[in-house]
């Protein structure tokens, strides 16, 4: 009810100030376009190129609504290198996954790729009741990045490399650890010898320990399908980017080998093990401990096993070391268990897409394919000729890791649970 009474106030107080505050878009629908979305990665096949088109609120999508006259289009990528054209046809059932039959061809490195297609489609705005047939050429040109490569190893604090160091060491013990040597030194030694530790295996030394106690984020490098703690400690620490943060949320660093005339950005995702458990970050558990509010299980639950990270462009002024370095919070890692971070690298195209399509709010509520929920002063970039979304190359690599959690976890079969039973009431 607060918050209600605050955000009335804050409109009021916006309608009597001077300044440029209409908010309200412009009257009017844009005429419906072509959706399409396709993501050609190198050493895969073909992907499945998608094209959709806007529904109106008040119409239930089922995805079996044809709206493509498929007998009077056709739809075709071009490897304009080798001089190879593949023939795309329409899944039957869905009619907007356009796939080739050629399931042996692999997407080359550094390939150039063209798209060409008429379609005669449906652009009633009433669709699916009402028929406006109209035939229309949708062209697009995408170039897969000729290299990338994720480093086989990552820098973690060592707070990541112990259980105890996870959730933090009490404040007199750290205390006393500075004061006395010895007692540093029996600490550090105890440390290495508790079951879970990966001090010893990843050759942390007395003086990494010391640097530990006065509040200095120490890295280590860790390789590919090792095992890491998440971090919980709420304690204040200096990264290496100088910057005081709180220990959970000191980064990982994760090494690209990149051409960085060719590296247009970089979508990253994660993979995780759906027999695992979620972690409760101790942000948001900060966050809801301080409204006094409990964890509601059925939206904490997440079907599937991959979660989006980052969409991250070619450049960051603000972060150090990047592209080469990508600084990724401890905070991003959501689960128990397996966990593997896949690696796009895009090339330009795609990342000017998605930067409209965030800032024309179209991810979250916008829809596809134009029409009047976006706003009408904002423009969305898009290489797809007379329709509208991303044609575009990429590149992959992955990188695997086991992730450990001491506390705040809850079993995804828990979650499932509530939130089926949330479903059947």
């Amino acid at each position: 009810m607060k918050k209600q009474k605050w955000m009335a106030f804050v409109a009021l107080a916006l309608a009597a100030c001077n300044g440029p505050w209409n908010m309200q878009t412009e009257s009017g629908d844009e005429p419906a376009k072509i959706w399409v979305s396709c993501l050609l990665v190198a050493d895969k096949p073909l992907d499945t190129l998608w094209m959709e088109r806007p529904f109106s609120l008040s119409v239930a999508k089922t995805g079996a609504e044809a709206f493509v006259d498929t007998s009077a289009s056709s739809v075709v990528i071009v490897d304009e290198d080798a001089g190879v054209t593949f023939a795309l046809h329409a899944v039957p059932g869905k009619p907007s996954a356009w796939v080739s039959s050629d399931t042996a061809y692999r997407v080359r490195k550094g390939g150039h790729y063209r798209l060409a297609a008429t379609l005669r489609w449906n652009a009633a705005v009433d669709f699916p009741q009402g028929a406006d047939w109209k035939t229309e050429n949708l062209a697009a040109e995408a170039r897969v990045p000729g290299s990338y490569a994720l480093k086989n190893e990552v820098m973690v604090p060592i707070e990541a490399l112990h259980p105890s160091l996870s959730v933090g060491l009490p404040k007199p013990v750290i205390e006393k650890a500075l004061k006395e040597e010895g007692y540093r030194q029996q600490l550090f030694d105890s440390l290495k010898a508790l079951p879970g530790s990966r001090l010893s295996a990843n050759g942390i030394t007395l003086l990494d320990f010391e640097a530990y106690l006065k509040g200095t984020a120490t890295y280590h490098a860790v390789p590919e399908g090792d095992t890491l703690w998440y971090v919980f400690d709420e304690a204040q620490a200096t990264d290496y980017s100088g910057e005081s943060v709180h220990r959970y949320s000191l980064p990982f660093l994760f090494g690209q080998v990149i051409d960085k005339s060719d590296f247009g950005g970089v979508i990253l995702s994660e993979h995780f093990d759906s027999t695992r458990a979620r972690i409760y970050d101790p942000l948001q558990k900060g966050i809801d401990d301080a409204f006094n509010q409990d964890l509601d299980s059925v939206e904490f639950f997440q079907g599937g096993n991959v979660r989006g990270m980052i969409v991250g462009g070619s450049y960051f002024p603000d972060l150090k070391n990047y592209p080469d370095t990508l600084r990724l919070t401890n905070l991003l890692w959501g689960y128990t268990g397996r966990n593997v971070m896949y690696a796009h690298s895009v090339d330009p195209l795609y990342f000017e897409y998605y930067k409209g399509l965030i800032a024309t709010g179209g991810e979250n509520d916008g829809g596809p394919g134009g029409g009047s929920s976006r706003p009408q002063n904002v423009l969305r970039y898009s290489n797809v000729e007379n329709g509208d979304g991303y044609f575009t190359g990429a590149a992959l690599d992955s990188f695997a890791f086991e992730l450990k959690a001491v506390r705040d976890t809850i079993p995804v079969s828990l979650l499932r649970a509530a939130w089926e039973k949330s479903r059947n009431k």
